[in-house]
């Protein structure tokens, strides 16, 4: 089972200014093992966080070190933000949740007849194991997993990703939190 959603915000260093777009995510019809979880018929579905992780992070800092004299002021960071769930093997509800962050840092253009010029590209893959429980449903599926894990993911994601950008000589302020369950509705009345 492979669910997926993206998304894309513009982003300053102090605020976001959402503009947000959600492409394509894919979905299976059947979640093996998802039935008959519960230990109690009445309990609620509930995702339950295991180990969190880096995958991989790479940064792409563009003509340095001609690039940290004629910085103008605080970078634009373009955001695109993908969050893909795969089933782990075994038939049980077990699940690896990826957030991937791609970010491009953006020098203000000199004048009109300049464009924003790439100060850095960067690229962060952080998951996360989860596992459900309780009386897990289908419908319950997709947001535990597209919604909720995310939400558990992000904070440490921002952080390094934040982090990387100071650490290559940029000046940085703040990413807003994301909210994955407006996106994950958007883009469910998209599909309808």
């Amino acid at each position: 089972m492979l669910l997926r959603f993206q998304t894309t915000t513009q982003d300053t260093v102090h605020s976001l200014q959402g503009k947000v777009r959600m492409n394509d995510h894919d979905h299976a019809d059947t979640l093996q093992g998802a039935s008959g979880v519960s230990a109690s018929p009445a309990a609620a579905p509930t995702l339950v966080l295991g180990s969190q992780y880096l995958r991989t992070l790479s940064i792409d800092v563009q003509n340095t070190p001609d690039i940290y004299r004629d910085i103008s002021g605080e970078p634009h960071i373009g955001m695109t933000v993908d969050v893909t769930a795969r089933q782990l093997p075994g038939g049980h509800p077990n699940f690896e949740v990826t957030l991937v962050i791609r970010a491009q840092g953006l020098d203000a253009p000199q004048s009109a007849t300049h464009n924003a010029r790439t100060l850095y590209e960067l690229q962060i893959a952080y998951a996360g194991l989860f596992a459900l429980s309780g009386l897990v449903t289908q419908a319950d599926v997709e947001p535990l997993l597209l919604v909720n894990a995310p939400g558990y993911l992000f904070p440490s994601a921002r952080m390094i990703l934040l982090n990387t950008i100071r650490e290559a000589g940029f000046p940085v302020g703040n990413i807003q939190p994301i909210n994955f369950h407006d996106l994950w509705q958007s883009r469910r009345t998209q599909q309808n």
